[in-house]
């Protein structure tokens, strides 16, 4: 089947993306929120406009993968057992394998398929550590962890801001980027402030 004049395929991962956020109503904003963040951040480290671009796309898509985990495990109310978490934690390398087709969107892989690896080498799905865990995926991992604290989840209610806070002190250089998280607090006021108008 021909592809009708000016169609642009990159718009698909985009729905792609929106289709898996809607899956679940209680995050349908936080691509949107992740995408500002992560934006805002790689600006006060001073990176160039395409990684800023980057940042901003790879924030809106980061989880599309979650479009091939069953509604079950994404909307479920209590703590995940062995193999549903098994199977949660593929959806960053079911999103790669969506977004790899896109030529125009190479630069949002790695954002994609390692925004859930820890600093300290703990993380899915590769058990990357440190520096060898893409700069933009470490920037995208600290405000999407900073707003699904912040939000009501399926199987807990949102936490305040003084406790979202603490928790990512808590994992500076254990689960996120020590340097990241520390820029990314120094932000928040004004982060707070963009969301609240």
């Amino acid at each position: 089947m021909a592809l009708a004049a000016g169609y642009d395929p990159e718009q698909l991962i985009f729905a792609l993306a929106a289709a898996a956020e809607a899956k679940d109503h209680l995050s349908e904003r936080h691509p949107k929120r992740v995408a500002n963040t992560s934006w805002r951040l790689g600006k006060r480290l001073g990176l160039q406009e395409s990684d800023l671009i980057a940042l901003y796309r790879g924030g809106l898509v980061h989880d599309i993968g979650k479009i091939g985990v069953p509604d079950a495990i994404l909307l479920k109310p209590g703590p995940l057992n062995a193999e549903e978490e098994r199977q949660m934690r593929e959806h960053p390398v079911i999103g790669e394998r969506m977004v790899k087709p896109y030529s125009s969107a190479a630069d949002l892989l790695c954002i994609v398929r390692s925004h859930h690896e820890r600093f300290d080498g703990g993380g899915y799905p590769d058990g990357l550590a440190g520096h060898k865990i893409p700069l933009l995926a470490r920037i995208v991992s600290v405000c999407d962890a900073y707003d699904a604290l912040a939000s009501d989840r399926p199987y807990r209610a949102r936490r305040n801001s003084a406790d979202a806070i603490e928790t990512l002190m808590r994992g500076a250089g254990l689960q996120w980027d020590r340097e990241l998280v520390s820029l990314f607090l120094a932000e928040l006021p004004a982060i707070r402030f963009e969301v609240s108008a």
